[in-house]
């Protein structure tokens, strides 16, 4: 059979872009029974022209978790079809999609896939309207990334400056919450976070149930009264078990509403990799079920 068109996104700043080049990764997917179109984008902002109008196939998408986020954006609710090459430093949504290894190898494995739902989340805010595709959540972590200001070039002198600027300040603030509708108390909470995949951030791995495909969010609340200890957090992501500790509580749902005090005036909230400042007033989130398709290879 004649290679079926598909389109290429390729991140060339990408963490690990050094270990494959569009031309091979443009043969690799040949290999795999694609003809590809490179769509070059040497910013985020040539991802809408890149990806506008009809498709003539599936896109793939070689970047990390900001790659994917960029243009899913432009994707989500088309009815489109994406591949992930995982290029980045994180790669979040590769891991949860069970891609790991080599990226050539990764490209060509794509001569067997089958096609899954992908889920999003939606946010409705007083900043405005937002989509998600890792995680949405408040405090410790979202504070940190604020602070370390996600938009500027990477750097581990700034993630150092973010946590000593941060952490002797912080403090565990009340979130009330409705889950699908009904009232679900907290005690002052360390971290909230909307999971959609399993991990955010830089590996944490937060939620190791969740499923992009389920049409459910997964709610992960860490009670900042009654903490366990960072040796034990660690160790639970290590080894998948955080939803298991006795300060997290974890809930399954398809709506999320936070009713926001007077005390959260001000309050940062995350958005994938990016961050927003609340300005006061409920936040909605609802999981947006099958926003994408992704391949997944045999």
């Amino acid at each position: 059979m004649p290679p079926a068109p598909a389109v290429l996104i390729h991140n060339p700043g990408a963490g690990t872009s050094h270990r494959a080049d569009p031309t091979q990764l443009r043969v690799a997917l040949r290999d795999a029974g694609f003809d590809v179109e490179y769509r070059p984008t040497r910013t985020p902002h040539d991802l809408g022209p890149a990806l506008s109008g009809p498709l003539p196939g599936p896109v793939f998408i070689a970047g990390g978790d900001g790659t994917f986020r960029a243009a899913a954006l432009h994707l989500a609710g088309r009815d489109a079809t994406v591949g992930v090459i995982p290029l980045g430093t994180s790669n979040n949504i590769a891991r949860t999609l069970g891609l790991t290894g080599d990226p050539v190898d990764i490209a060509r494995a794509y001569r067997t896939a089958t096609l899954h739902p992908f889920d999003a989340g939606r946010v409705q805010a007083p900043w405005g309207e937002d989509v998600f595709f890792e995680a949405f959540g408040c405090g410790l972590f979202a504070d940190l990334l604020h602070a370390y200001d996600p938009t500027a070039p990477k750097s581990p002198l700034r993630a150092a400056q973010a946590l000593l600027t941060t952490l002797p300040g912080f403090q565990a603030q009340p979130v009330p919450t409705c889950i699908d509708g009904h009232p679900s108390p907290a005690p002052p909470l360390t971290l909230l976070e909307i999971m959609n995949i399993q991990s955010t951030g830089n590996g944490l791995h937060l939620a190791p149930d969740a499923h992009p495909g389920d049409g459910l969010l997964n709610l992960i609340r860490v009670n900042g009264q009654h903490p366990d200890s960072l040796a034990a957090y660690a160790t639970a992501m290590l080894r998948g078990q955080f939803d298991t500790l006795p300060s997290v509580q974890e809930d399954v749902a398809a709506t999320f509403t936070l009713h926001a005090t007077g005390q959260h005036v001000g309050q940062v909230f995350h958005v994938d990799g990016e961050t927003r400042t609340h300005a006061g007033g409920p936040v909605h989130v609802q999981v947006w079920a099958g926003a994408l398709h992704v391949l997944r290879p045999d």
